[in-house]
């Protein structure tokens, strides 16, 4: 037997998807079958493709970065501490 608390829920996000629906499409259709919504993605355009190349450009340097780290040794030590420095166990120092 479905709980109460379990309908409920069901039930509101029913409505949030078709509320969400309804959004979206309204959006789509003014955006499509409008004279103003298509003077806005006249001018939203160039800004969208300037996002994607950024995004390429983003994409690129991650790809050479983690080919860079791809090839530093497991093996690498780790730097000494700066002389005078406190160990890192050393009680009162952070």
């Amino acid at each position: 037997m479905m709980r109460l608390e379990d309908a409920v829920e069901d039930r509101t996000s029913i409505l949030i998807g078709a509320l969400a629906g309804a959004v979206i499409g309204g959006a789509v259709g003014y955006l499509l079958f409008t004279e103003r919504g298509r003077r806005l993605r006249e001018d939203l355009e160039p800004r969208i493709m300037d996002v994607i190349a950024e995004l390429g450009r983003a994409r690129a340097a991650a790809d050479v970065a983690r080919e860079t780290l791809a090839d530093v040794p497991a093996s690498t030590p780790s730097p000494e501490p700066a002389r005078g420095a406190a160990p890192a166990s050393s009680p009162g120092w952070r």
